[in-house]
């Protein structure tokens, strides 16, 4: 069983909506989910269901051990195949001075996890915008963490913040966490938006997913009718981010050995799906490849794909008619490239792995194929000409 915590110090980040959807879509990939809301101001539980009022139990009775209830058996929600709900509410707020004089009061939700260890593949455990008790009890649990960031100033002191609890949990109780930083609320079309995303990158690295959720007012809207976006808009880009974000998690869970599979993606290609880990290791290639893909050269356009494994990767857009055959790129060791003099102007494309068409992982600038899925696009001024070294 894999417990995930969606947490971060700040609010507005789009915390409780990664909790909600990523719960979801681990359901619809048939893994069984449970999503714990520690949250007093119950935003979970609002966001999934319509009539929270009708809750005689929460999590504060299973924390408190009060009016009987010892296990979260007593208090869950069934709501769909494969995806239930620990549901919390204002009451959860008196935890804290109520287990005041408790021993042992930041291991409460850990404890109540064991009853139900193999009922569940995944669970997820929605933190409050907080530090304390609530976001311990949550922490020391998980084995694992999300740090929902949205490109702003103050997400760079934020993220500075929560790895500092981390480390300080660590430090107390010898619990460590895997964390990992999403990139959440973007706004491909703002550069101050793309910067802040670089720098967080550059800072975090490998602990950085490399799908990117993308500003969507479909996702608010979903959380206000009550449902998942994959229920509510299944052709917006909150549904195509959370779900290539359910498979990212899905597969770095596979590679370090969980006894699941991870449905190969065919056919439709997600947007910021990641077939390959991206990782610029080789020497000969220009540094400035290490942060970003495509990149503008002097004399061209530079793709890049980082492929261990293919056999064979072909570039194809509109500026090759969509034609991969004759268009094979290089391969230096494990990084695929193609140099394409072209002229200023806006470019979609793909690659081509081993017959399987692609998004480019490492540009979050995509846009509607007519044909279905995403196509990766890369805008060429005449400025990047003249400026790149």
């Amino acid at each position: 069983m894999r417990t995930i915590a969606i947490v971060n110090q700040k609010g507005g980040c789009g915390k409780t909506t990664t909790a909600i959807n990523l719960s979801a879509f681990l359901a619809r990939e048939q893994r069984r989910v449970l999503l714990i809301d520690m949250d007093p101001q119950g935003h979970a539980t609002l966001g999934l269901l319509r009539d929270p009022s009708q809750l005689s139990k929460t999590v504060y009775e299973v924390l408190a051990r009060e009016q009987g209830v010892t296990s979260l058996r007593d208090v869950i929600v069934h709501l769909r195949e494969n995806l239930d709900l620990a549901p919390s509410d204002v009451l959860l707020s008196a935890l804290p001075e109520r287990l005041r004089d408790e021993e042992g009061r930041e291991d409460r939700l850990w404890s109540a996890l064991e009853d139900i260890r193999q009922d569940y593949d995944y669970i997820i455990v929605d933190c409050p915008p907080s530090v304390g008790l609530l976001t311990f009890n949550a922490l020391k649990a998980c084995s694992e963490a999300i740090i929902p960031v949205e490109p702003s100033f103050f997400s760079l002191q934020g993220i500075a913040r929560q790895m500092e609890t981390l480390d300080l949990l660590s430090r107390k109780s010898g619990h460590d966490i895997q964390v990992r930083a999403l990139i959440t609320l973007y706004n491909r079309r703002s550069e101050f938006a793309r910067s802040v995303a670089e720098e967080l990158r550059k800072h975090l690295g490998e602990r950085s997913f490399k799908t990117v959720v993308r500003y969507s007012v479909k996702l608010p809207e979903a959380v206000g009718h009550g449902v998942p976006i994959a229920d509510f808009s299944p052709h917006s880009a909150g549904f195509a981010d959370y779900r290539a974000l359910t498979r990212e998690i899905l597969e770095l869970h596979s590679q370090q050995g969980v006894s699941t599979v991870v449905e190969e993606v065919v056919e439709e290609v997600l947007p910021q799906s990641l077939e390959t880990e991206v990782v610029f290791e080789e020497p000969s290639l220009p540094p400035q490849m290490q942060t970003a893909s495509p990149i503008c050269m002097e004399n061209g356009v530079l793709f890049t794909l980082d492929a261990p494994d293919a056999l064979s990767v072909q570039l194809a857009g509109d500026f090759n008619g969509w034609t991969a055959e004759g268009n094979d790129m290089q391969s230096s060791g494990r990084v695929w490239s193609k140099l394409v003099p072209l002229a200023p102007g806006r470019y979609h494309y793909r690659f081509v792995v081993d017959g399987r068409w692609l998004t480019d992982p490492m540009n979050v600038n995509i846009a509607p194929a007519p044909w279905g899925g995403y196509n990766s696009v890369v805008y060429l001024e005449t400025k990047n000409l003249q400026n790149s070294a």
